[in-house]
């Protein structure tokens, strides 16, 4: 059951991306590269002072920074909510916070109960903080990006 739901997790975000425009996800890859770059880095802090851990991943390798939510389900995540919500701030901002705190609360437990994931010392919204930092740095980023993109046309 547990192979099923990390496959699952890794595969249908990616797949979701077949009813979105080319232009969309050219425009909104960078953001969503940078979202794992960032991503690898809280994962890698959160494996040395045991803020989470993961015990079941796809490979035996990516244990620190799970492919299946840094490289799909929050790069994929972040085309879509950038899609949706881009240049309307505090849609974004409402957006990104009722997903984060559904991943942190509903879908942590779901991975815990199935023994994929154990929790550390960090707290809900502890990681609700941190995810919402980061989704600032996103939308700032985002709007540099956008001025690139004007340049170019």
């Amino acid at each position: 059951m547990d192979r099923l739901v990390i496959w699952s997790t890794f595969l249908i975000p990616w797949i979701s991306l077949i009813f979105l425009n080319r232009l969309s996800i050219r425009r909104y890859m960078p953001v969503a590269l940078l979202t794992a770059v960032l991503n690898t880095i809280l994962a890698q802090l959160a494996w040395h002072y045991n803020w989470w851990k993961f015990k079941e991943t796809l490979f035996a390798w990516d244990k620190i920074a799970p492919l299946f939510t840094v490289y799909s389900i929050f790069i994929v995540g972040t085309i879509w909510i950038f899609y949706f919500t881009f240049r309307k701030f505090w849609v974004y901002l409402i957006v990104n916070i009722i997903i984060d705190l559904f991943y942190g609360v509903v879908f942590v437990r779901i991975l815990n109960k199935l023994e994929i994931r154990e929790n550390g010392i960090i707290s809900p919204i502890q990681n609700l903080l941190l995810m919402t930092a980061i989704a600032f740095i996103l939308y700032l980023y985002q709007i540099w990006q956008e001025k690139i993109f004007e340049n170019e046309n």
